[in-house]
């Protein structure tokens, strides 16, 4: 038989897999330009080219196509799988000046998904994980292929060409103080001593006051509750906030940051319970059932949320799984001369609205991956309604609510707005407790 030239089946599958890459990469809008001529493991350039104004940017990624006529991915299920790419191949990519992503094509299903080598991880620098659902090579993924693609000789942070601006809502809340403080001496040194005492004289004490070195410091007249006796009452003085709620000393500042989180407590109290573990605030279950559904004004009307939800088991219907609750994480933050309240949207799972769930911190990585930034801004505007209805009584007149004494007020804080958006993909980093891809994050 004749010998003559051929062409390997490798050879042509590389081929089909580089054509499929092309005409999806042309169809949301990019475009790429292939490397027919000699190369060493870079199949193309794509250029990210500019979706309202067709302007060619500029902004360019390599791209390499590992193609696979059929079979599973190492380790894959129907949510991802990895891939392991050569040592040399990686190490030559990640010398690169511009980014570089790997195409994965399977033909036997078109299979399309993408990955920054950026992203390869342990234990050499050479394993992608993919997520089937965020990796996917398809519209979806125009806006964080922009972002890879870095103005690497500049100094500062790059935004995205693609994406217009978009308002920018902030996880916080000003808190409008009382207008004065009460200061009294007390013959006990610091706050369990205290405690103690006052549980002699009343079963539920009031928990909105710090003493510290003999000194009580609360927002209510002590002298009008059972406070009074851990204190002399002659010595007591209204003084204006400012005297404490700005302090030059840090240790000052401690004490009114307990004071502020002790207040909190006290106003959601019959309202919410209290995480220890994840120092989490969370709808408790109700009071005749479990679920709860709770209704608020979102960004543009009104709506509802499940925020205690009942999962069932699925062998058995009549039998709880396991509950989840909307909680969120409090911090306080001094800003200048003014003070506020951040709001981490979370969750808690219980067995049965009450009961800890021995797997509630496996449960909460997989929702995290799960929850988009719009959803957890969806939160946050949840419980922004909750918390600004706090420290008020209905007035007597046409004109809203009226302060409590002695009560901390939660007013909204006004969204800013960005020049440019973030692509959600942005939003998202790693959580040491996941085993995937990480968490989202809300918009800050």
């Amino acid at each position: 038989m004749a010998k003559g030239k051929t062409y390997s089946d490798n050879q042509l599958l590389g081929r089909e897999g580089e054509a499929l890459v092309k005409a999806r990469l042309h169809s949301i809008g990019f475009a790429f330009n292939p490397s027919d001529s000699m190369e060493a493991g870079i199949d193309g350039i794509l250029e990210i080219r500019d979706p309202v104004t067709r302007a060619a940017t500029g902004k360019t990624i390599a791209v390499q196509v590992k193609t696979t006529a059929s079979g599973s991915y190492t380790r894959e299920t129907e949510t991802g799988f990895e891939y392991l790419c050569e040592p040399e191949d990686a190490d030559y990519w990640r010398d690169w000046t511009i980014p570089v992503i790997v195409v994965m094509v399977r033909l036997s299903d078109q299979g399309m998904y993408w990955k920054s080598i950026r992203e390869a991880g342990p234990p050499d620098g050479r394993r992608l994980t993919v997520d089937k659902a965020l990796d996917i090579l398809d519209a979806t993924a125009v806006d964080a292929l922009a972002d890879l693609a870095v103005d690497t000789d500049r100094f500062g942070v790059w935004m995205p060409p693609l994406r217009r601006g978009e308002p920018v809502h902030l996880n916080l809340l000003r808190i409008e103080l009382p207008t004065t403080v009460f200061v009294a001496a007390s013959p006990l040194k610091g706050g369990r001593e205290a405690r103690a005492e006052l549980l002699r004289h009343d079963p539920g004490p009031p928990d909105e006051w710090v003493l510290r070195n003999g000194t009580l410091v609360a927002f209510r007249d002590p002298r009008a509750s059972s406070l009074r006796h851990v204190i002399d009452a002659d010595t007591v003085e209204e003084e204006p906030v400012e005297t404490f709620a700005f302090p030059d000393d840090e240790g000052e500042e401690h004490r009114f940051i307990e004071l502020l989180g002790r207040t909190l407590r006290t106003q959601l109290d019959g309202c919410l319970s209290f995480d220890r573990d994840q120092g989490a605030y969370y709808f408790p279950p109700a009071p005749m059932g479990i679920a709860v559904t709770y209704s608020y004004q979102s960004l543009k009307q009104g709506t509802s949320a499940d925020v205690v939800k009942v999962y069932k088991d699925r062998k058995d219907d009549t039998k709880v799984h396991y509950v989840r609750h909307h909680a969120f994480v409090p911090r306080f933050w001094r800003i200048g001369e003014a003070w506020y309240l951040s709001v981490t949207p979370t969750f808690v799972f219980t067995r049965d609205g009450t009961k800890p769930d021995r797997f509630a911190s496996e449960r909460l990585a997989k929702k995290r991956q799960l929850e988009k930034n719009q959803a957890i801004l969806g939160q946050f505007v949840m419980w922004r309604h909750l918390l600004c209805g706090l420290g008020t009584k209905p007035a007597d007149d046409l004109f809203g609510a009226e302060p409590v004494p002695g009560a901390i007020r939660f007013l909204p804080v006004e969204a800013m707005q960005s020049p440019r958006s973030v692509p959600e993909r942005q939003w998202r980093t790693r959580d040491p407790a996941s085993k995937s891809s990480g968490q989202e994050e809300l918009s800050l």
